[in-house]
């Protein structure tokens, strides 16, 4: 029998060794459906999903068919609870929204300027500030406020509607104000302010909202009620 080197056996046991280690650390092992430390990662148009033993979809995170990346979450039924998708593009945010069970969307952000873009949550009509019987009314030639409220605003629009009229042979305006600021355009008395625009004020904020009028020629007074209020999205 030819003489095997020593240096080659000690190498064979070393090897023998070495697979006896790795055989018993592959036993020892976590179990594959957990993670015990770091992060899992999906990547490359890859998706997350979870389904319900009926097929109804409950979780989809990842990677959307129609190019953005995204996350739905679904009730058992297979009603839709809550989105974040459907960007009008890559410079636009995502919105998130809630549906009830029914399908309705009952609420949702604004993306563009923050704060919540749906529902449209209704304001406090202005008060009157004119002690006097049926609507708040002038007869001052200057503008002088006859209705106002306080209002904490959650929306970055708000839409205002209101009539307004003034005594027979009589002409006047009104006009709204936020925080001291015209808001909208004076309208000549009789005809409708209808206004919506950006409000100017920070989500959560407080702001007063106020109903000035004048009268401009005749004796009479000039008249303004308000009728509909309400923050809306941009």
């Amino acid at each position: 029998m030819a003489a095997v080197p020593l240096d080659l056996l000690d190498r064979i046991r070393d090897l023998e060794r070495q697979v006896r280690e790795l055989a018993g650390r592959s036993q020892i092992r976590p179990a594959m459906d957990q993670v015990s430390k770091g992060n899992v990662r999906i990547g490359e148009g890859g998706t997350l999903g979870v389904y319900a033993p009926t097929g109804h979809q409950i979780l989809g995170v990842g990677y959307w068919d129609n190019g953005e990346y995204g996350l739905f979450l679904g009730r058992q039924d297979g009603s839709t609870a809550m989105t974040i998708r459907v960007g009008n593009d890559e410079k636009m945010p995502q919105p998130v929204r809630l549906f009830d069970a029914k399908g309705n969307m009952i609420w949702a952000d604004d993306v563009k300027t923050g704060g919540i873009a749906f529902p449209y949550l209704p304001l406090l009509p202005p008060t009157s500030s004119y002690v006097g019987p049926h609507w708040p009314r002038t007869e001052e030639t200057s503008f002088t406020q006859i209705a106002n409220s306080f209002n904490s605003i959650w929306q970055p629009k708000m839409r205002f509607y209101m009539h307004t009229a003034a005594d027979s042979g009589t002409a006047g305006e009104v006009r709204v104000l936020v925080n001291d600021r015209p808001w909208g355009p004076a309208v000549r008395a009789g005809q409708p302010f209808d206004h919506t625009n950006f409000i100017g004020a920070a989500p959560g904020s407080q702001v007063e909202i106020a109903v000035e009028a004048r009268r401009t020629s005749g004796t009479g007074s000039v008249y303004a009620q308000p009728k509909m209020l309400y923050g809306c999205e941009t």
